[in-house]
């Protein structure tokens, strides 16, 4: 079979001889082609339309984790978290792995932390975690970086109306570092947990200096244990 000349692009081949030489539109940002200057404009109309409401989207995102951050107290945090419970939804959903019909379950979502101990140290341990910013450090065994930053450690428990997927991760990118641990069947979970400092500036700022030497702001305790009361 004799050979002959063709064009390729894109996963097709034309022969030369029945290609013809036409104007297209190439998008800039999808590498899209359309073949008329209406479907173009379409395209470039629902691109726009889609990036403006991302970050719309975005921004409020953003504003809202900065408000959760901002809480003064634990007991603020605790009645946030129970009073946002759309954005609680939204980020659960996206540290989880439940997908398919998982919209349906929004307007029923519910979370609510039912159990919180914690203890302030100078020195909360990064071998897993860090506040946004930092580095984590294995074992304590990197040289050059911190061995530990200040925060909270302890134990918090929650309880979700509906399991989207890996209960740990619900909250981990809240700054609420949840670490070994784990789940029941009616959707409860309970995890050992770090506060760093750095990421709940609403906390340090409320902080009274202790000039008469009452570390009470040191401590904190919230509820009944269920998943470590076991």
């Amino acid at each position: 079979m004799p050979r002959i000349k063709v064009y390729k692009g894109g996963g097709h081949i034309v022969p030369v001889d029945v290609a013809k030489i036409a104007t297209a539109f190439r998008c800039p940002w999808t590498k899209k082609v359309y073949g008329d200057k209406r479907s173009y404009v379409k395209h470039l109309k629902w691109l726009r339309e889609n990036r403006m409401h991302s970050r719309i989207r975005a921004t409020a995102q953003l504003r809202k984790r900065q408000d959760f951050w901002n809480q003064p107290t634990f007991l603020d945090i605790i009645k946030w978290i129970e009073m946002n419970p759309e954005f609680m939804f939204d980020n659960a959903l996206r540290a989880g792995w439940a997908r398919d019909g998982a919209e349906k379950k929004r307007d029923q979502f519910w979370m609510k932390i039912t159990y919180l101990d914690l203890s302030w140290t100078s020195s909360a341990s990064n071998t897993h975690s860090c506040p946004r910013g930092g580095v984590t450090n294995w074992g304590m065994r990197e040289d050059g970086k911190p061995k530990g930053y200040p925060g909270f450690t302890g134990r918090i428990e929650y309880q979700m109306s509906h399991d989207l997927g890996f209960g740990s991760d619900a909250v981990r990118t809240l700054g609420i570092h949840t670490g070994t641990g784990g789940g029941t069947g009616d959707n409860r979970f309970g995890y050992g947990v770090t506060f760093f400092d750095a990421d709940w500036p609403g906390l340090v700022n409320n902080r009274v200096m202790d000039i008469l030497g009452d570390n009470n702001w040191k401590f904190f305790r919230y509820g009944t244990p269920k998943y470590f009361g076991r």
